[in-house]
């Protein structure tokens, strides 16, 4: 057996090579084609709410509850979208029920202002916001079972 030889690996060395490779493109074929469980990427669609006939895509985001005797929050910001949004809670602990206010900013620079929930003072009953353009809305339930949860609306 002589070492200086045209061919750098044996005939038994290049299938083993070859056999090693097509076990190899298997295998990762089968790892990123989700044919081994739990090691495929979980993506999951946006999920969409129909709101006056558009479709959004939505999502729930928690306001920080106020200290105790503060009876508000400081701003929170929050992004979905491309949209921006800042939102904060003021007469939390009325027996009415408290206030969430909030700024949407869109994406062209455009900035919208907000109050939700229900109020004696000022007089006020919304539970709903969607902007003059309709590119995003806002839902609060209120009242004094509303709790922090707010649903922030992107258009589809």
């Amino acid at each position: 057996m002589s070492l200086d030889r045209d061919y750098p690996l044996s005939r038994t060395q290049g299938r083993v090579l070859l056999v090693g490779l097509v076990v190899m493109m298997a295998f990762g074929a089968a790892l990123f084609g989700g044919l081994i469980p739990g090691l495929k990427p979980n993506y999951a669609p946006p999920s969409t709410i129909t709101v006056d006939g558009e479709p959004y895509y939505y999502t729930y985001v928690v306001l920080n509850f106020p200290a105790i005797f503060s009876n508000h929050t400081s701003p929170q910001s929050f992004a979905f979208h491309n949209v921006s949004f800042l939102l904060w809670v003021t007469n939390w602990y009325d027996p009415s029920g408290g206030l969430v206010h909030g700024n949407g900013t869109e994406p062209n620079g455009s900035v919208y202002s907000f109050v939700l929930g229900r109020s004696s003072i000022p007089p006020l009953n919304v539970s709903l916001y969607i902007s003059p353009d309709r590119l995003f809305a806002v839902y609060w339930s209120a009242g004094v079972l509303g709790g922090p949860w707010v649903t922030l609306m992107v258009r589809a």
